[in-house]
This record gives C-alpha cells, sequence and structure tokens, in this order.
C-alpha cells in the first residue's frame, strides 16, 4: 500500500494543521469531586480499571492558540490505569469547533463531541456550562476563597483510539495511547468552593455518577504544547 504525503483529509484541504499546537493563555476552571468508584468504571473503555475514588469535572475558554482557531471546550476526567501505567482518562469531552472536534478525535483519540459552552468571569467567580441535544450535561459556578486541598495528578492522559471497521460491524483500528502537555505555563492559579449540578442525558449520562461530594476547585489560566503522543498498545 501506498504512502501518501498528506495525513490529514481531505489532502487538498486539510480541516486542521499538523502537529504541535501551541495554547496561550487558555482560563480553565476545575471541579474536583469524590465518587462512587463502581460508577466511574462504567465511564470508562473497558480496558482501563479505575484507581481513585476522585475525578475532575472542567470548562475551559481558549484565548489563543497557534496552530488551531480558538474553541471552548468542557469534560469528565477520571483517574485510571492500563496494566502497570496511571493516569487519567478524558472519558467525556466536549468542543465547539470543527476543527478542535476532529484533530482530537483522529490523533489522540478523545472522544470528543460538539456541544453549546459558555464561560464567563465576573471578579472573583466563574461560571460555565456545557449543553449538548438541550441538556445541560455540566453547570459550574466558581468562587475563590483560597481553600487549599490535594490536588490530583491526572496525568498522562491515557485513551483508546477506536476506529470502526469500513466493511463489517467491529474496529479496524485499536490503540491505547498515551499523551502529555509540554512546556506547560502556570499564570494564574487560585483555589476556591464550587458547585457542580448535571442534567441527565442518554446520549451523555456524566449525571449517572449522581450526587457528588466536592473536594476542591481550582481557577487556572496559563499554557501549553500539545503535540504527538506514544503508542502504548495495538490490540
Amino acid at each position: 500500500m501506498s504512502k501518501y504525503e498528506y495525513s490529514i483529509l481531505p489532502e487538498y484541504a486539510p480541516l486542521y494543521p499538523k502537529l504541535p499546537y501551541r495554547y496561550e493563555e487558555y482560563e480553565k476552571v476545575s471541579v474536583y469531586c469524590r465518587g462512587d468508584k463502581e460508577k466511574m468504571q462504567k465511564l470508562l473503555p473497558k480496558e482501563f480499571t479505575v484507581t481513585d475514588d476522585v475525578f475532575e469535572v472542567f470548562i475551559l475558554k481558549n484565548n489563543k492558540i497557534d496552530g488551531l482557531e480558538n474553541y471552548n471546550e468542557g469534560g469528565l476526567i477520571i483517574p485510571c490505569s492500563y496494566k502497570d501505567l496511571s493516569g487519567a482518562c478524558m472519558s467525556f469531552e466536549y468542543v465547539d469547533s470543527d476543527d478542535a472536534l476532529c484533530a482530537g478525535r483522529e490523533i489522540w483519540g478523545y472522544p470528543k463531541k460538539i456541544g453549546e459552552i459558555e464561560f464567563n468571569v465576573e471578579g472573583n467567580k466563574v461560571s460555565g456550562s456545557v449543553s449538548r441535544k438541550g441538556k445541560k450535561i455540566i453547570d459550574i459556578a466558581f468562587e475563590e476563597t483560597g481553600e487549599e486541598f490535594n490536588q490530583p495528578n491526572l496525568f498522562p492522559r491515557l485513551q483508546v483510539k477506536r476506529m470502526p471497521h469500513v466493511e463489517h460491524d467491529g474496529t479496524h483500528l485499536n490503540t491505547i495511547l498515551k499523551n502529555e502537555f509540554y512546556d506547560a505555563v502556570t499564570k494564574n492559579k487560585v483555589t476556591g468552593k464550587a458547585t457542580l449540578n448535571w442534567e441527565y442525558s442518554s446520549d451523555d449520562p456524566l449525571a449517572t455518577l449522581g450526587d457528588v461530594e466536592v473536594v476542591g476547585a481550582i481557577y487556572f489560566v496559563g499554557g501549553y504544547t500539545l503535540s504527538y503522543g506514544t503508542v502504548i498498545d495495538e490490540l
């Protein structure tokens, strides 16, 4: 089989540019919650195992990206392991642009979907939400208080990149990947209290985690470089 020079479709007008992408001045509000590990396990690829009961729900706003158009994002990150490798899986992820959607799914296997994302900062308060198909599946309100907590390490990202088979039901590609951020910069980081609410959706069942305990929250401004990942296993 011959190999083409270009790997991004369509080759004569690629949807997104080649890596790396540099993110600057992104704003993110993260809420760390303690949940039920059995419920968390159900929201992971079957190859991964939950390693802790504290997960992250976040919403972020990208203000400057070298490589992609600016977009907003939200999602759910669950600590997990694959064999002897520990990290965290982006279990659900939502963006509001097609280039961010397809780059994430096609390169790293991030389970991105298009959503309606709101992100607002007023003084020491931040609010944000993710809606899809008429359901507000993430709704966050944050207020800076300086309350300290033990922030879990949810890196590296562990993802499963799957592609459906063209000839029959099943997978054509099934790969375990590791992905990390590089040249990370912290420009502002404050802790506080937060509330998390979610509306149940059968298409996006984050709310099956139920009523959870918020253990801490962070508003963060910074930057990082996103580049190629590492193939851990091919199934």
